[in-house]
């Protein structure tokens, strides 16, 4: 199926996960993990590059259209409208910044573990696990917020930009020149070059912002994809582990009956005893002779007794005799 190629070595218990350091290593050289890897890293420093080319362009936009250029409409007469995306870009700069140095610790302590002598599989599989689920979904949120916050402000950003009023200019049928004290070419670039400056700022920092909308889109799909498996990967750790504790109690309740109801190990011994040393004399000759010789025994004891008992310091020393089952075994 599907889902037995998501189960990882981590996804198990500890008691069933053998050379879960080889296992991990394998995990983290396999072609699809570094896939993942390299291009969530690439996107994060594409995004990262782009919103700090974006906010220095609109940064650099801001002051020259404030000195030259004051909107009739709008909550201020400056700049507001390039103003809007520095907010989502500043958070994208420092969401990208502090990812990537997280990424690049992550990975040295994770390499760093798999190559020192390990002993204890609970360390291994603590080093080795997947991305925990607030983690996914802290990155899902973000991605999330900075599109949701970004798109509307580059809209504003482009609607209120300069670029939009560009016109080619118009020469004079008469001397061929360039006339700027007409309202024909009040737009143009010989007649208005600050016109054409800062709608130059202005479009650059939109298609750097627009560049770092689409980075962070990839980046949302790769989020929901890596929560999905966590979430079926979870799915099935947890049927594993009932399936472990399940056979565990069941073994156990087994053993435990079977305790129960069989004789004791003293006792299983000491009856195949009389079995081997009995078995192959029963009848009524052997019986006999058996009773005979425990009357003898008792006869030779009695006539020690007296002795002892009397005022005698000597002691009658006690026949040393084999017992009767190995005498005449």
């Amino acid at each position: 199926m599907l889902t037995k190629q998501l189960i990882l070595t981590p996804s198990y218990p500890s008691t069933t996960a053998s050379s879960s350091t080889t296992n991990a290593a394998a995990a983290l050289t396999s072609p699809s993990q570094r896939f993942r890897a390299y291009l969530t890293t690439i996107l994060h420093s594409a995004s990262l590059l782009f919103s700090l080319l974006s906010v220095s362009l609109f940064s650099a936009a801001i002051p020259r259209w404030n000195a030259n250029f004051f909107h009739n409409t709008g909550p201020s007469r400056g700049d507001w409208t390039d103003g809007m995306p520095l907010g989502p870009l500043v958070f994208a700069l420092l969401y990208h910044a502090g990812t990537l140095l997280y990424h690049s610790y992550s990975y040295h302590s994770r390499i760093g573990t798999l190559r020192r002598p390990s002993n204890t599989p609970q360390n291994n599989n603590t080093n080795t696990t997947l991305t925990s689920r607030r983690t996914l979904l802290l990155n899902t949120t973000i991605s999330t917020l900075i599109l949701i916050t970004l798109f509307p402000s580059l809209i504003l950003a482009g609607y209120g930009s300069l670029f939009r009023f560009w016109r080619p200019a118009m020469r004079s049928t008469q001397s061929g020149s360039i006339p700027c004290n007409t309202m024909l070419n009040v737009f143009s670039r010989q007649c208005q070059p600050v016109l054409y400056s800062v709608g130059n700022l202005q479009l650059a920092g939109i298609v750097f912002g627009c560049m770092v909308w689409i980075c962070h889109f990839a980046l949302l799909l790769i989020s929901l994809r890596n929560l999905r498996r966590h979430s079926l990967i979870k799915k099935v750790q947890n049927e594993k582990w009932t399936q472990f504790t399940t056979t565990t109690s069941s073994s156990s309740s087994s053993t435990r009956s079977a305790s129960v109801g069989s004789p004791s190990a003293p006792e299983r011994t000491m009856s195949m005893k009389a079995y081997y040393t009995h078995g192959n004399r029963r009848g009524p000759g052997s019986r006999k002779a058996s009773a005979s010789r425990e009357r003898s025994g008792e006869r030779r004891t009695e006539t020690n007794r007296p002795a002892t008992r009397s005022g005698d310091q000597v002691q009658m020393p006690m026949e040393s005799r084999p017992p009767v089952l190995q005498r005449y075994a």
